[in-house]
């Protein structure tokens, strides 16, 4: 496939060094546009397709600086190459500071033109690339909530973005902190480094020194090699650490210190190694009850929390369900590239008054399965209670302790969610149910009397 030209743009007051100039650029494999008039290029840049512009530093009409200035204004990743004459190097350093790619002198050294321009050209092209994936990025990690909790969610996100400073997230399991702390790294300066999570409730004890901190060959047992730890990856990018009250006080002390000294050391290593990297920690606990119980460090506490956000759980904000619903079904349809379901009324309803002990993370993982398994575009009060039913089946009604539960219910309920997943799967056709449940339509019909299962009009 034949790549298309890039279009330079020339602006110089002096005709025959534009023909010059264009003669050279498009023996270089370049398309160009020339002009004597600033207030020309000004136009063009806005009407026309321009990769690059090559201006020259002193015109009579309008300054070479005045015109960069303007170009800037627009907002365009547009890169600018200045073109000066003698006596004006100074001038040309000054329009690097104000946005500048490069500068050339006249007369213009061929290699050094074309390694200038190629090196502009592919500058700005990594920057639209990476300024495509952070865009990606936020779209993927998009919050969306209508609740007044939400609102003032979103504000300190922002608020937080804008600084440097380290935040406190704090909420149940499944609420969103680390989507919370996704959404303050892509909005942040720091949104081109890297995003590193962490679970440290989830690494044992005895590795989670070397994971965070790194070690050195030989360090212990097993260090055949060197190992960079998380502090170190995470250089001028994010390191988020979830279930931060879990950590030994010992690591709590050493993380302190990597706060307080923005230093650290290899275990095993003698090099002190500068850290630039923002931390947000998280916890599903309440912190200040781990502070007075002496299972958390105050001086790390406050050294962590200088901003903090408390995610409350869905059940306290009902009326982000519907909104999170709708944005989970456009993410998951898409994916399986299915038409875009569309809720009951009343199955909506159902889902708002669901109590969500998982938080957001249930309500993604029911709507993914629902996308995956419901057999009609829109889903029916049925559909969304036999899904309901089946989490709760799974995740917790009959294992939990404190509600015992005998052999003969746990069959019933067991029976009855299979009865129902069959009706649901053949669209409540009696006669193929009760062929695939090798019973007969009598027996069907008297298992759907005993479990009050009956097709409502939802």
């Amino acid at each position: 496939m034949k790549q298309e030209k890039r279009t330079i743009l020339l602006v110089d007051d002096e005709p025959k060094v534009l023909a010059s100039l264009s003669s050279l650029l498009e023996s270089l494999g370049y398309r160009t546009l020339k002009t004597l008039d600033p207030n020309e290029a000004l136009a063009a840049i806005e009407n026309q397709p321009v990769d690059l512009v090559l201006l020259d530093l002193v015109m009579p009409s309008l300054d070479g600086i005045e015109v960069l200035k303007r170009i800037m204004a627009k907002g365009l990743s547009l890169p600018v190459v200045m073109l000066s004459g003698h006596g004006t190097i100074a001038k040309a350093v000054e329009a690097t500071k104000i946005g500048a790619f490069d500068f050339l002198e006249k007369p213009v050294e061929i290699d050094k033109i074309r390694i200038t321009i190629e090196n502009a050209l592919t500058k700005y092209r990594l920057e639209k690339e990476k300024q495509s994936l952070l865009a990606h990025a936020l779209e993927k990690y998009l919050m969306v909530g209508v609740s007044p909790a939400m609102a003032e969610i979103f504000e300190l996100i922002d608020r937080a973005a804008s600084t440097d400073s380290k935040v406190l997230v704090t909420g149940e399991s499944g609420t969103g902190k680390e989507l919370v702390a996704r959404a303050i790294h892509l909005r942040s300066q720091r949104a081109a480094g890297p995003f590193i999570a962490v679970n440290c409730a989830a690494i044992p004890e005895d590795l989670i020194e070397s994971e965070l901190f790194g070690h050195e060959k030989g360090a212990f047992t097993g260090a055949t090699e060197r190992k960079l730890g998380q502090f170190e990856l995470a250089h001028r990018g994010t390191l988020f650490l979830d279930e931060i009250t879990d950590m030994s006080h010992r690591l709590q002390a050493k993380m302190l210190r990597a706060i307080e000294t923005e230093e650290i050391q290899r275990i095993g290593g003698k090099e002190t190694i500068k850290i630039d990297l923002r931390i947000i920690g998280a916890t599903n606990r309440d912190i200040k009850e781990a502070v007075r119980d002496k299972l958390f460090r105050e001086d790390l506490y406050y050294r962590l929390s200088v901003i903090k956000i408390h995610i409350p759980p869905l059940r306290e904000r009902k009326e982000d369900i519907p909104v999170l619903v709708n944005h989970f079904l456009k993410i998951y349809c898409e994916e399986r590239k299915r038409p875009l379901l569309r809720f009951h009324p009343a199955a909506m309803e159902a889902l708002v008054s669901y109590s969500w002990p998982g938080n957001v993370r249930e309500l993604k993982n029911l709507t993914e399965k629902i996308v995956v398994l419901a057999p009609k575009d829109t889903v029916s009060r049925e559909e969304v209670e036999f899904f309901l039913k089946e989490a709760s089946l799974n995740g917790h009604i009959f294992l939990n302790p404190e509600n015992p539960t005998g052999l003969n219910e746990v069959r019933s309920k067991v029976e009855r969610e299979v009865i129902l997943a069959k009706l649901l799967a053949n669209d409540w056709d009696y006669e193929k149910t009760a062929k695939e449940l090798a019973v007969s339509r009598a027996t069907l019909f008297n298992k759907l009397k005993k479990y009050g299962i009956r097709r409502s009009r939802g």
